[in-house]
C-alpha cells in the first residue's frame, strides 16, 4: 500500500474528529449539493523551505477533506480493499471535486507546517466517481443472495448442502453479498438429484450422475429473474464421495450461467416494490405517480394495488435499487414522504 493510500485511510478514520458541517446547495449550480467539511493537513519543513511545506500541507488538507466525504459513502471494507484506487482516482484530483475552500488556520509546529481548511465538496460528482469503483452487483442495488437447494442421492433426501455452498462461493466471488435465505433479497431455489451411473471399466472407481435445476427468485414479489438446468458426473472410490462430487460439479457448471442471467435480469429489470401508506385519495395516488415518473432515474412505474390508504407500486429503475429510490423520493418537496424500511428491492414509506 502506498504512503498516500495510508493517509487516505487515516483521514477517513478521523472523520468524527475533523467534523462535518452538513449539506448545502452549490453556490455555482444550486441544482447540486455540497458537503461542507473541515480537515487538516501537514507537511515536513525540509531544508527550511517553509513555503513548500505550506503548499504541501494545503494539498494534504484538501485530500483529507475528500477522504472525509468518501468515508461517508464507502464502507470501511471498501476503503481498505480499494485504498489505492480511491487515492489515485479521487483524492489525488481535488480540483475536480472541491468547489471552494477557505483556510481556517495555518501554522508551523516544530518541523511541520499545518493547515486547517473548510471545504465544499461536490457530492454528486464524488458519488458518480465512486460508482465507477463499485462491483457490478453494487451498481445494481447490492442485493443479498440466499440459497435454498435440496439434495437427493439415489432417490433418498439428503441433509447435505454441497450445491448451496458451491453456488454461494461462486456468487461471492462475483461481488454479491450472500446471507440467510429468510433475510435475502434474492433466493436461489432448486433441487440437485444424483444417482448411481456405473462402476464398470473405472478401475475400482464409482461414477454418479447429477442433475440440478435452479431459479433466482425475488423475495416479496416472487418474481423469477432467471432459471438454469445443468447436469454433470462425478467419480470417486465410494458411492457417497462420488455422489458428492457429481452434485458439486453440477452446481459449479450451473453457477456461471445463473450468475450472468441474474446480472442481466437486474440490468434490464431493476424493479423496486414500493409500499406507500397514508395515501388519502386516488387523486393523491395519481399525483404521486406523476412525481415518481418525473424522476430521471425512474424508467417506469405502475400501480399493483390500492386499498385502505395503502398503495403498492412497482418502480422500474434505470439503475440502482430501493436505497437509491428512497434518497430521491425524500428530496421531493412537492409530496414529501417518510421512509420506514428499505431492502435492496423493497421500500416501505408513507406520505407526510
Amino acid at each position: 500500500m502506498t504512503k498516500r493510500s495510508v493517509s487516505v485511510l487515516l483521514a477517513a478514520a478521523m472523520f468524527a474528529a475533523a467534523g462535518c458541517s452538513g449539506t448545502r446547495r452549490s453556490a455555482i449550480n444550486p441544482a447540486y449539493e455540497t458537503e461542507v467539511v473541515e480537515a487538516e493537513g501537514m507537511a515536513p519543513v525540509i531544508n527550511g523551505d517553509t513555503e513548500g511545506a505550506r503548499k504541501t500541507s494545503l494539498g494534504e488538507a484538501l485530500k483529507g477533506a475528500l477522504a472525509l466525504v468518501v468515508g461517508v459513502y464507502v464502507s470501511q471494507d471498501a476503503m481498505v480493499s480499494k485504498a489505492v484506487l480511491i487515492d489515485d482516482n479521487i483524492t489525488s484530483q481535488t480540483e475536480g471535486y472541491i468547489e471552494k475552500y477557505e483556510v481556517l488556520k495555518e501554522w508551523r509546529d516544530g518541523e511541520f507546517y499545518k493547515t486547517r481548511i473548510r471545504a465544499h465538496v461536490r457530492k454528486e460528482d464524488l458519488s458518480a466517481k465512486l460508482r465507477t469503483l463499485e462491483t457490478e452487483p453494487q451498481k445494481l442495488g447490492n442485493p443479498v443472495i440466499g440459497f435454498d437447494v435440496s439434495e437427493a442421492a439415489d432417490s433418498k433426501t439428503q441433509a447435505t448442502e454441497y450445491a448451496a455452498l458451491e453456488l454461494k462461493n461462486k456468487f461471492a466471488e462475483a461481488g454479491f453479498i450472500t446471507g440467510e435465505k429468510d433475510k435475502a433479497d434474492i433466493v436461489i431455489k432448486g433441487a440437485a438429484n444424483t444417482s448411481f451411473n456405473t462402476k464398470e471399466g473405472l478401475g475400482g472407481f464409482i461414477s454418479y450422475r447429477a442433475g440440478i435445476s435452479l431459479s433466482a427468485v425475488k423475495q416479496g414479489s416472487q418474481e423469477t429473474l432467471a432459471s438454469v438446468q445443468e447436469a454433470a458426473g462425478g467419480i470417486d472410490l465410494n458411492e457417497p464421495a462420488a455422489a458428492r462430487a457429481s452434485i458439486i460439479n453440477a452446481a459449479k457448471k450451473a453457477a456461471e450461467p445463473l450468475k450472468e442471467a441474474v446480472l442481466k435480469a437486474l440490468r434490464e429489470r431493476s424493479i423496486v416494490r414500493l409500499n406507500l401508506a397514508n395515501v388519502g385519495t386516488m387523486n393523491d395516488l395519481s399525483e404521486f405517480t406523476k412525481v415518481l415518473r418525473n424522476i430521471p432515474a425512474v424508467r417506469a412505474s405502475w400501480v399493483r394495488g390500492y386499498s385502505g390508504g395503502t398503495a403498492v407500486l412497482d418502480v422500474a429503475m434505470h439503475r440502482g435499487g430501493a436505497a437509491d429510490l428512497s434518497q430521491l423520493l425524500m428530496k421531493n418537496k412537492k409530496m414529501p414522504l417518510k421512509v420506514n424500511r428499505t431492502s435492496s428491492y423493497d421500500l416501505d414509506a408513507q406520505l407526510q
